[in-house]
């Protein structure tokens, strides 16, 4: 009987193992690559539940080598529903292919969308999903989601996953963009202490191609330039418990990646007024050369926040033709401006984010936190509301200057003009 018993239970365990019964080829199979979501016209949502559901999918067929005849190299549609979910499902009533989420890399929400109670409701729903990736970023666009999508063509990538891969990874690094994942969104937003910032993007209509800034000082869309895709990515959507309350240009959003330690940024190329003849700029390479030093002190009334920015610089273009390199006095000089106009930036950012904003961007409550013995008495305290926006915080920049390119000496002017 034992016999028996051992062989019915094996042979049921095999049967269970058998899981090829929901197999897909990948050929049975549509990846989309982007999610738009906007606010159809003439709907009140206050009304009604109702959604543009924009997917863009990889045309497969390029991804074989020699395939010829094929000009397009993504495919777009978009369905009004309620959420991006069951317009997944109803859009494979006229899509071939399974709608897949598996290999999305972005969703795009529309600056209407992002500034509304509805986004965080919207967007929650994708911990629902479970083809959805917390490590997919999010871009706000100031116009349709459906239209960023549409005109975005980049020129130089054949594969749209490739072309989102790559922009987001290069952006972060430079820090003209933040770091704008969904599991940052929601892990900010539910701690509901901070702010969060988004990617910030747009389609250049060069209507202010002729405005120049500096070369940072720019939001999404009013880059000058011309020729090339049109879609841009610079700046930050900032938002405070789910809700997009304003905007961070590439130079704020940059302040804050290297204020804050949750956030990576490889190096950044700035230019600067050169301190000893203000007609020209010098091009200077930043880096982090330490950890942000962050110390606060609780005390009767408003925190102590003490803030200490170490820097390196290396020093690429000296236009002037002012010897910085082995002039020692020179030197002090410009590591001085540097330091002051770093300085004098993130001061700035501090004083909006406490003023405008009203709460703290850079993700400082991780410090306050383990100041108290109990959630309920940090809640109490109120870090966002009350704490932050009267906040004594003092910030020091240490830069040092480690180098002057791969040539050390200036040509003199005098002797060639001579």
């Amino acid at each position: 009987m034992n016999k028996w018993l051992h062989f019915f239970t094996i042979f049921s365990m095999v049967i269970l193992l058998t899981g090829c019964w929901d197999r897909k080829e990948l050929e049975e199979i549509s990846y989309a690559v982007a999610v738009g979501i906007d606010i159809p016209e003439g709907v009140d949502l206050e009304k009604e539940q109702s959604f543009d559901i924009t997917f863009e999918f990889s045309n497969p067929k390029l991804q074989i080598n020699g395939a010829a005849g094929e000009t397009d190299k993504k495919e777009v549609i978009t369905i009004t529903s309620p959420d991006f979910i069951t317009a997944k499902n109803t859009a494979n009533s006229f899509v071939t292919r399974q709608i897949s989420l598996i290999h999305a890399k972005v969703i795009v929400v529309s600056e209407e969308l992002a500034r509304s109670k509805y986004f965080y409701r919207m967007i929650g729903t994708a911990l629902k999903e479970r083809e959805i990736r917390r490590e997919i970023n999010l871009i706000v666009t100031d116009g349709k989601a459906v239209d960023f999508i549409k005109k975005n063509k980049p020129e130089m990538e054949i594969r749209p996953h490739r072309y989102y891969q790559f922009v987001f990874d290069r952006s972060i690094e430079t820090g003209l963009v933040p770091d704008s994942t969904l599991n940052r969104l929601f892990s900010i937003t539910d701690g509901d202490a901070d702010l969060f910032l988004a990617i910030y993007g747009s389609v250049n209509d060069d209507k202010d191609r002729n405005e120049f800034k500096e070369e940072d000082q720019y939001l999404s869309g009013k880059v000058p330039k011309e020729g090339g895709n049109p879609a841009q990515l610079m700046g930050s959507a900032v938002f405070k418990e789910g809700i997009m309350i304003g905007k961070l240009s590439g130079e704020e959003t940059r302040s804050v990646m290297i204020l804050d330690e949750t956030m990576d940024m490889e190096d950044m190329y700035v230019s600067y007024t050169d301190p000893m003849n203000d007609n020209y700029k010098i091009v200077v390479r930043l880096k982090k050369k330490d950890k942000t030093d962050i110390k606060v002190t609780l005390r009767k009334g408003p925190p102590k926040i003490k803030v200490n920015v170490p820097l390196s610089a290396e020093i690429l273009s000296v236009p002037s033709m002012i010897n910085y390199a082995t002039n020692e006095k020179n030197q002090d000089i410009l590591r001085k401006a540097i330091a002051s106009e770093v300085k004098r930036n993130f001061d700035s950012l501090v004083r909006r984010s406490q003023q405008e904003f009203k709460s703290d961007p850079f993700y400082w409550s991780l410090y306050v936190r383990p100041l108290f013995k109990t959630i309920q008495e940090y809640e109490k305290w109120d870090w966002t509301n009350k704490q932050f926006p009267e906040a004594d915080i003092k910030i020091n920049v240490d830069i040092e200057i480690f180098g002057y390119g791969k040539q050390l000496k200036e040509t003199d002017m005098e002797m060639i003009n001579d």
